[in-house]
């Protein structure tokens, strides 16, 4: 897992849920109900729930970023906690055109992972930490990552 994260663990207050993983091992939920087991699901038939935000970035990349693809609903939310709507089979895309660093994402990346998905950078190529400086490159996270 060389510059990748192998465990995660994100809090939710607001929505009273825990998010955790560990790459090969699975990733879980913690909420009311218990603690249960999570991980991406395939792309319904009307289209992809896209996790972005038009606040942070270029809304217009993202626009370009979508273009041509069946987008069923979009919704906002914070940077680690829209990966793990992709790891509960919530959400199925995020698209990353903005700002970020290591930091933001790094645990949200790891529970993502340890559910199947996938963070990718936006040529296709496998996302990296350790980077001098530690800002993130665009990105584009993916529940399913289509072939």
């Amino acid at each position: 897992h060389e510059g990748r994260p192998v465990l995660g663990v994100v809090g939710a207050p607001a929505l009273g849920r825990l998010y955790a993983g560990v790459v090969g091992q699975g990733a879980w939920l913690e909420d009311a109900q218990g603690r249960r087991a999570m991980q991406v699901r395939p792309v319904p038939a009307q289209g992809l729930s896209v996790v972005a935000s038009r606040s942070h970035g270029d809304a217009a990349a993202l626009d370009r970023f979508l273009d041509g693809r069946v987008v069923a609903q979009l919704v906002n939310a914070g940077s680690s906690l829209k990966l793990c709507l992709l790891a509960a089979g919530e959400a199925d895309l995020y698209p990353r055109l903005g700002r970020t660093m290591e930091w933001d994402i790094a645990a949200g990346h790891a529970v993502l992972a340890a559910a199947g998905g996938e963070v990718r950078t936006l040529d296709g190529g496998p996302f990296r930490y350790g980077k001098p400086g530690f800002e993130n490159p665009h990105f584009a996270a993916w529940g399913q990552v289509p072939a």
